[in-house]
């Protein structure tokens, strides 16, 4: 009864992971009132939404939804939105944050980050390479990624306060006038 007519393949799938069909503007618009329409107040979701920017930014793939969820379970942050604010690190934005993080340790680490050869570096040599090799990049990555980490929760978290507060105080006005019509509609 809810199957599609004609079913997606996985290439169609996969087309549609990297560019919605109906564009990026919609994809977007669709997670926003997601977001806004969580039942919970305005902290708890910006909060939420912070805590996922801010794992974001740890080197460790694979692990930032579950540190979101448990900072955001810790703290009180909304988990849903903390799940949401993950997608701050995507493919486009992984190189950016990675360099940002890997700089910003080497320069708390004391150590020369030009001095690294990481043009070299590669996954198959993550896979390949002892704890030991892999040392240099990781630690300042690790380092690094706690103020850069900071830096994206704290810019995500006041504006999406205000954004969020803003638009439920304009849905509570729509809500608060579509009762009194219908108040007035059965006095009538």
């Amino acid at each position: 009864m809810f199957k599609r007519r004609r079913p997606k393949y996985l290439f169609e799938n996969l087309r549609e992971w990297v560019w919605p069909r109906r564009g990026w503007l919609r994809a977007v618009k669709y997670i926003w009132h997601r977001l806004v329409r969580i039942n919970d107040g305005e902290h708890p979701i910006a909060l939420g939404l912070a805590f996922g920017a801010a794992a974001s930014a740890s080197p460790y793939l694979g692990t930032h939804f579950i540190t979101a969820a448990l900072l955001a379970w810790v703290f009180g942050g909304n988990i849903i939105a903390s799940t949401i604010g993950t997608w701050v690190g995507n493919p486009f934005t992984f190189p950016f944050i990675w360099m940002m993080t890997f700089n910003t340790g080497s320069l708390l680490t004391g150590s020369d980050a030009e001095s690294k050869d990481v043009s070299s570096f590669s996954f198959s040599a993550i896979l390949d390479a002892p704890y030991d090799a892999l040392q240099p990049i990781i630690v300042p990555m690790t380092l690094g990624s706690l103020p850069i980490g900071l830096f994206l929760g704290v810019m995500t978290y006041f504006p999406t306060y205000w954004l969020i507060g803003v638009y439920k105080e304009k849905f509570k006005k729509r809500r608060l006038l579509r009762q009194q019509r219908k108040q007035e509609k059965k006095a009538d």
